[in-house]
């Protein structure tokens, strides 16, 4: 019964055009699938397109954050037509035991019934190696996803920062596994002049670009942190603002930090 109220009160949002603000986030940056550095065997347009020919598909994308994964994941459900469910972990764990696995097939249901792709956040905290179990609750945890995964019809992504840990039955049972990686030089010099320079390409120079350089994990998150910045504070930001507060979001990532050197070590 909630869930039925649930589906009515969303389809009276659709009808009353509040879709935009009941789902989906506010993009500040130019989206441009030629900005995504990935790595998988077969072209992402071209996934996409068998994708919604074939209306299901199980994809799993990982990499560091900021660097794409949900908004490839947008773009997927705007391309097939169809709403994007996001569910994250703390969505579905519960401290009751069975009610996470409950969850869990709930959202399935949910995505089908809502002709939805369906979008799994943190997708690691259900479908770790089991090898590494301690309780018998992780165990069946991760049993429930590999089940929902095989039953499910439709389109579901998983994210993810740690391919490592998870299971080896889970990464059978994705379609496609996509690497997403930080910009590359060029990426990160065309983002820029979008970004931060209108577009006019003559405006970065030798000295932008060869700070841009030094800039070797920025991703497109970093871009959008910035411009939301100009948004909160009501300014324009001018190229060398823009490119300062790159500097800054890419000083605090953890692998320029941990690549640093401490004390008087060069």
């Amino acid at each position: 019964m909630e869930s039925l109220i649930e589906r009515q009160l969303k389809n009276a949002d659709v009808a009353l055009g509040n879709q935009a603000e009941a789902s989906g986030r506010c993009s500040v940056t130019t989206y441009d699938l030629a900005m995504l550095n990935v790595e998988s065997r077969f072209e992402i347009p071209r996934i996409v397109q068998a994708l919604k020919s074939r209306g299901h598909g199980t994809l799993c994308f990982y990499g560091p954050p900021g660097t794409g994964k949900t908004a490839l994941a947008e773009h997927v459900a705007q391309a097939l037509e169809q709403p994007l469910l996001i569910k994250q972990a703390s969505d579905l764990m519960s401290k009751y035991v069975g009610e996470t696995e409950q969850n869990m097939a709930a959202m399935f249901r949910e995505a089908e019934l809502e002709k939805a792709v369906l979008l799994l956040d943190e997708a690691d905290s259900f479908l770790q190696d089991r090898r590494g179990a301690q309780r018998t609750y992780e165990v069946t945890e991760v049993n429930e996803m590999l089940q929902g995964m095989e039953r499910h019809k439709g389109i579901f992504i998983c994210t993810t920062n740690l391919l490592e840990s998870l299971d080896q039955a889970a990464l059978r049972r994705f379609t496609f596994k996509i690497q997403f990686m930080p910009l590359t030089t060029g990426q990160r010099d065309t983002m820029f002049v979008t970004e931060a320079l209108a577009g006019d390409a003559l405006l970065l120079t030798d000295a932008l670009q060869k700070r841009l350089a030094q800039l070797t994990q920025l991703c497109p998150g970093d871009f959008a942190a910035v411009k939301r910045q100009g948004v909160i504070l009501a300014a324009a930001l001018s190229a060398e603002e823009f490119l300062a507060q790159l500097e800054a979001e890419h000083r605090i990532k953890p692998e320029v930090r941990e690549g640093r050197g401490m004390g008087f070590m060069r």
